[in-house]
């Protein structure tokens, strides 16, 4: 059975943005979707995360994960997680790499448990991946691009960076090129 997770980011909800959108072209093609709603999410929290996601009862294995923003990173982490089966495409979306996103919306400690105290295990990460990417935007308020290409480039993944697109959040209730970029990973 083809299976896809879709994982929001801060403060979301997995019917904004173009997640819906996401979710029905899955289906479409025949995949089994998971768009689950993330604990306490305005505080991003990898441990708290990861006990959700594992302990929820969803077979990762083969899977497609996407994730926007903290939901990118959230990926990256589980990953990292010696729970984790071996994916077969994690795409994230507005990812970054550490300390604080851009702007001066977060709260003190928002981010503190978001990020593993050591950094990431980009051996482990790949190794539970038969095939990682980026999609970020060259316009992105929120989370430097730059990040994102430090990461692809750690992890051996591809990038693609739209010229604009801001965060995708603002009116985006769809994002062909996301969909591209998932499907020339499958092919």
């Amino acid at each position: 059975m083809k299976r896809a997770v879709i994982l929001h980011g801060t403060d979301g909800t997995p019917g904004m943005h173009w997640f819906p959108w996401l979710k029905g072209k899955f289906e479409a093609e025949g995949y089994d979707v998971w768009v689950p709603l993330l604990p306490n999410n305005h505080t991003p929290n990898r441990g708290v995360y990861n006990d959700f996601l594992f302990g929820y009862g969803w077979d990762f294995t083969d899977n497609i994960i996407v994730g926007h923003s903290s939901g990118a990173v959230a990926i990256l982490n589980m990953l990292m997680d010696a729970r984790s089966p071996k994916i077969k495409l994690g795409v994230m979306v507005g990812a970054w790499a550490g300390g604080l996103p851009n702007g001066d919306w977060q709260e003190d400690g928002q981010f503190k448990d978001t990020f593993p105290p050591g950094g990431f295990d980009f051996a482990v990460i790949k190794q539970n991946a038969d095939n990682l990417a980026f999609m970020h935007a060259a316009d992105d308020n929120i989370c430097p691009r730059e990040q994102a290409e430090y990461l692809a480039k750690q992890l051996g993944a591809t990038i693609k960076v739209t010229p604009t697109g801001r965060h995708y959040t603002d009116n985006y209730s769809e994002l062909p090129e996301l969909w591209e970029v998932i499907k020339t990973k499958l092919v």
